[in-house]
């Protein structure tokens, strides 16, 4: 599937979504306000711009959260299907014949091509035996092994020299290779890589989806950011910069994802008290009572 394709779906579902939101009459403020999602990334929604969101599960729970809050429930489904389709760009590539195609030449000239061909491949090959050549004579390290091999040719061991005899002149063949004169530095210089910076990791965030009505309350920090009923099927997200308290009147109506790992319902069995837990940025969690 193309990536065009995903994208002008994506778009048009925007619109589509903004034209409900504007129906419903509410501004991307409104919105932020009910969600707490940000106004960037309601917009990028309803442009199909998702440059700049974070990983996939996140944006699903912005599109769900946003859906839910301007009544358009309906789009989910699409929304969702055309966000799990990965943009591939497809190459095409177009073989190069270097050697031609399979028609043969002009009969008048195919013997001079093929002359051409055998001295364009002479000349190749001399060309790379001179640079070899070349390389070899100006090579510093080169020249001082020669002079080491000229040097143990041309002057012969004393008696009873062994291993630590000493060369004419004084000289031993560790000084030859080791002096101060001769130039070893043929290498190029160690080249220093810095190392690339690593991806700025995704924000925390916490989400609730209701499976019926259920009476919440959501305080981050110090802040109440939450305090009514959330209707079945209604999905709401904040960031979470600090540790969330949230009380819950029907613990086993909410599913829960925190940093984006499905955490189920809250209490499958807490269906008459209220109870209260605390959500960390770090992705823990505990009831509180």
């Amino acid at each position: 599937m193309p990536a065009s394709d995903r994208d002008e779906a994506l778009r048009e579902l925007g619109s589509m979504a903004r034209d409900r939101r504007e129906g419903a009459g509410f501004s991307l403020e409104d919105i932020f306000e009910r969600t707490r999602v940000r106004i960037e990334f309601l917009r990028g929604i309803e442009e199909g711009n998702y440059q700049g969101f974070p990983d996939l599960v996140y944006v699903r729970g912005f599109v769900r959260t946003y859906l839910g809050v301007i009544g358009a429930e309906d789009l989910k489904e699409e929304f969702i299907s055309w966000l799990n389709r990965e943009s591939r760009k497809e190459q095409s590539l177009t073989p190069i014949n270097v050697l031609g195609d399979s028609t043969y030449p002009t009969k008048g000239f195919r013997l001079a091509s093929r002359f051409w061909l055998f001295t364009l491949l002479i000349l190749v090959l001399l060309g790379a035996g001179g640079y070899v050549w070349y390389s070899w004579e100006n090579n510093p390290l080169s020249s001082l092994v020669m002079k080491y091999q000229d040097m143990n040719a041309s002057t012969p061991e004393k008696p009873g020299g062994g291993e630590n005899a000493a060369v004419s002149g004084d000289v031993s063949s560790r000084d030859v290779l080791f002096s101060a004169d001769a130039s070893l530095s043929i290498l190029p210089p160690a080249v220093s890589l810095e190392p690339e910076p690593e991806p700025e990791p995704a924000k925390p965030f916490i989400a609730f989806r209701a499976k019926g009505d259920v009476w919440m309350k959501v305080t981050i920090g110090t802040q109440v950011l939450f305090s009514k009923t959330l209707k079945s099927g209604t999905e709401v997200s904040w960031d979470l910069p600090s540790p969330a308290k949230v009380t819950y009147g029907r613990p086993n109506m909410v599913e829960i994802v925190l940093n984006g790992k499905d955490l189920g319902v809250v209490n499958p069995k807490g269906s008459k008290n209220s109870e209260t837990y605390q959500y960390s940025p770090d992705g823990t969690y505990k009831k509180l009572q």
